[in-house]
């Protein structure tokens, strides 16, 4: 006699996922302007922290591109060029506040940190308006969050755990996910919806994630309005790569 199996399917597991993640990151009805001065920034001041970048993931640039594309004649918006595209994992402190030994340590702490942790892909697909931008939030979330605890276990370590920052976007908890424009107008956020909704169903992207960067963030106002930054230390994943949801291929 053949028994059936109650596992579920993995896409059904991974749809599970996604909308366990877009109830987590709660759209909003209202949308307002990203560039507010942050607490002890000002232009031309830089910042250390741990970023998933996506130099390399054709994929996701194209699916942000089409995005863009119909957000393109929408005012209010940011877009965010796809060589800066990122998933900001964790700060660590303004780069006048650290000495050079200290972030060498951090950076041999996060390395120990994440030999265990291994390689994964993610899928992005539907964006989620969360109130300072239009965003793609991965699939699965579970090993971003992963990466997240360690390189906050790792600059504890160093710097002690009173001294790992929480980001303004974090202080409800870590909720992943890519930017792809920023606001810059307050306002009601269902011409935004509305048009992204018009869009219908869209393929997928994946992008595999073998890395975690330390970066020096520089935020860049008028005219650009961006985020750039050169990269201080990369850190591989440790194992092999892991894909738990399927990918586009």
């Amino acid at each position: 006699m053949t028994t059936r199996s109650h596992k579920k399917p993995s896409h059904l597991k991974c749809h599970q996922r996604y909308e366990a993640i877009m109830s987590e990151l709660q759209e909003a009805a209202e949308v307002r302007n990203h560039w507010w001065p942050r607490e002890g920034w000002h232009p031309g001041r830089l910042v250390y922290t741990w970023h998933l970048t996506f130099e390399h993931a054709p994929e996701l640039h194209r699916l942000v591109e089409r995005y863009q594309a119909t957000l393109s004649g929408l005012q209010g918006l940011d877009p965010v060029p796809t060589q800066w595209l990122h998933l900001t994992i964790q700060g660590v402190a303004f780069a006048d506040e650290l000495t050079q030994s200290q972030i060498d340590e951090i950076v041999t702490a996060v390395t120990l940190e994440l030999e265990t942790v291994p390689a994964f892909q993610l899928t992005f697909g539907k964006t989620a308006i969360i109130g300072e931008a239009i965003v793609l939030p991965p699939t699965p979330a579970e090993p971003v969050h992963e990466v997240w605890r360690a390189i906050r276990s790792g600059i504890a370590n160093v710097l002690g755990r009173e001294k790992v920052p929480t980001a303004h976007e974090q202080s409800t908890g870590f909720r992943p996910h890519v930017s792809i424009a920023y606001v810059n107008t307050s306002g009601p956020a269902a011409i935004y919806r509305e048009a992204l909704e018009a869009m219908g169903q869209v393929d997928p992207a994946s992008a595999s994630v073998t890395d975690v960067a330390l970066i020096v963030q520089d935020r860049v106002l008028a005219p650009e309005w961006v985020y750039r930054w050169t990269t201080a230390a990369t850190v591989r994943l440790g194992g092999s790569m892991q894909q738990e949801c399927p990918g586009t291929g």
